[in-house]
């Protein structure tokens, strides 16, 4: 068998595409990034920065994943447990220009700009991965050429060096063997994953009443300000769904530029989120269930007094599904102790926010802040040679993988696994040697850190500028229901 470095010199010059002119007519890539997720365009804009030519391909025709697909219009943001901002790097720079609360538009329209200032970066958009080729390494199964069905119709393959699958549920890694676990499988009790989430709109809504209205004491803890309004858990405790595989416990509510206003508060239980039937399911349960659940706020709470339902987002928000096998793995004990390991690629502080699974289940952490490290070797798949992982599906366990899903770290993993990428290129290494090497560990961390990502925690770091964090009763809080 061919070796590793002969492998990558050999796929260099290959790039099998079919009518694709934009890619036919350039050099291969050295790193392939699959995914349009927020991690996605974030490996690729730190793999083009870095120097390396990157193929970029989206299944949908926007960028921005669950920020554009699921309606998901603001943040949960990792900050110091005083407020103080824990992630520097592309993260802020696209906080910057987006702000605490966005529409739809507006991130997919900075994710596009981010992608289209980079000259290295070619996009394609509307294909998934379907199939790939990949053969044994000495450092692991490397991974030749991806085939991409596009959605129109049609295939083409694409081959790299390097390959960052940014795909929520890990997709190429699967297809390439590695091991994972679903849901909740290694605490041994059975494969279920966290509810899931279909957003919708109301029209209507006297925001004004809302946040002049909303009351902790009587509501619950959270707040309500111009553009968002999050808790109700004490007034959402009466609640009654229709369907016993439906859980309203608290809202999250977005205010958009136009008047109407997201509501991200219906969970679904039992749903495979890799499988488009239930998927489907979970849209026909959530559709019913939303004039029930306006009825119940017209009747409980100010200002919906005249409200009706808009739409629903296109794409129903995934929590959970796999959990891959990796290098190193992420910890409930290293999120709640706030271990930073010598390979962390980023600080995370989200709490450990595990939605239910089944009815019945109730929160196993307190909403406490720790900051963590997110290690190198999470992202790394133990069996394959040239592919990372910057997704929810990174190697965690259940409980830890409720914290470290949320956008923001995903984006600083996509940032890592980029400029990880350019420099296993350049330097003919496999992601499994990188991650056991202190050295090569310290040339990422070197490249991160003077891109901005914040790599240490302490009085310095928690004193930086945050982001604008609410607060709440004298809590700091990040505006969440993720």
């Amino acid at each position: 068998m061919f070796s590793r470095a002969f492998r990558t010199a050999l796929i260099g010059p290959l790039l099998l595409s079919l009518s694709l002119p934009a890619l036919a007519q350039t050099a291969a890539p050295e790193v392939l990034v699959v995914g349009g997720t927020p991690a996605g365009v974030a490996a690729a804009v730190s793999a083009a920065r870095e120097g390396a030519r990157v193929t970029l391909v989206a299944a949908r025709p926007e960028l921005g994943g669950i920020l554009t697909d699921a309606m998901m219009d603001q943040w949960d943001l990792n900050v110091a447990p005083d407020g103080g901002a824990v992630q520097g790097g592309l993260f802020r720079e696209i906080h910057a220009a987006l702000g605490d609360a966005f529409t739809p538009a507006q991130a997919a329209g900075e994710f596009a700009r981010l992608v289209a200032a980079e000259p290295g970066i070619r996009l394609v958009t509307r294909a998934s991965p379907s199939a790939l080729t990949a053969g044994p390494g000495p450092d692991g199964t490397v991974v030749e050429s991806i085939r991409f069905r596009r959605a129109r119709g049609g295939a083409f393959d694409v081959a790299a060096a390097e390959v960052v699958d940014a795909t929520d549920d890990g997709d190429v890694a699967a297809m390439a063997g590695a091991r994972y676990d679903l849901g909740r499988q290694d605490t041994g009790r059975d494969e279920r994953m966290q509810a899931v989430t279909l957003m919708f709109t109301l029209r209507g809504v006297d925001w004004n009443r809302v946040v002049a209205g909303y009351t902790a004491a009587r509501d619950g803890a959270g707040g309500a300000s111009a553009r968002r309004a999050w808790g109700y858990a004490k007034v959402m405790a009466a609640y009654e769904p229709l369907s016993p595989d439906v859980i309203v416990r608290d809202l999250n509510l977005g205010r958009e530029p136009d008047g109407t206003v997201t509501v991200n508060a219906v969970d679904v239980l039992g749903i495979d989120g890799r499988a488009p039937a239930e998927l489907a399911r979970a849209r026909a349960l959530t559709e019913r269930e939303a004039p029930h659940l306006l009825a119940f706020l017209r009747a409980h709470l100010d200002g919906f007094g005249a409200a009706a339902v808009g739409r629903f987002a296109d794409s129903v928000y995934v929590r959970e599904t796999r959990h891959f096998a990796g290098v190193e793995r992420l910890t409930a004990d290293a999120v709640w102790d706030g271990t930073i390991p010598p390979d962390t690629i980023g600080l995370s502080s989200y709490p450990l926010d595990l939605h239910p699974v089944v009815a019945g289940d109730e929160p196993a952490y307190a909403p406490v802040r720790h900051v963590y490290g997110v290690p190198f070797g999470t992202m790394v798949p133990r069996s394959l040679a040239n592919v990372l992982l910057a997704s929810p599906a990174i190697s965690a366990t259940h409980i830890a993988a409720g914290s470290a899903r949320v956008i923001p770290t995903t984006i600083e993993e996509g940032e890592a696994a980029g400029i990880a990428a350019a420099y296993a290129a350049r330097e003919r290494l496999a992601f499994t040697t990188i991650a056991r090497d202190p050295r090569a560990i310290a040339a990422v961390r070197a490249r991160l850190a003077g891109r901005g990502t914040i790599l240490s925690y302490g009085a310095r770091a928690s004193t930086e500028r945050g982001y604008g964090v609410a607060r709440s009763s004298g809590a700091t809080r990040a505006y969440g229901r993720l």
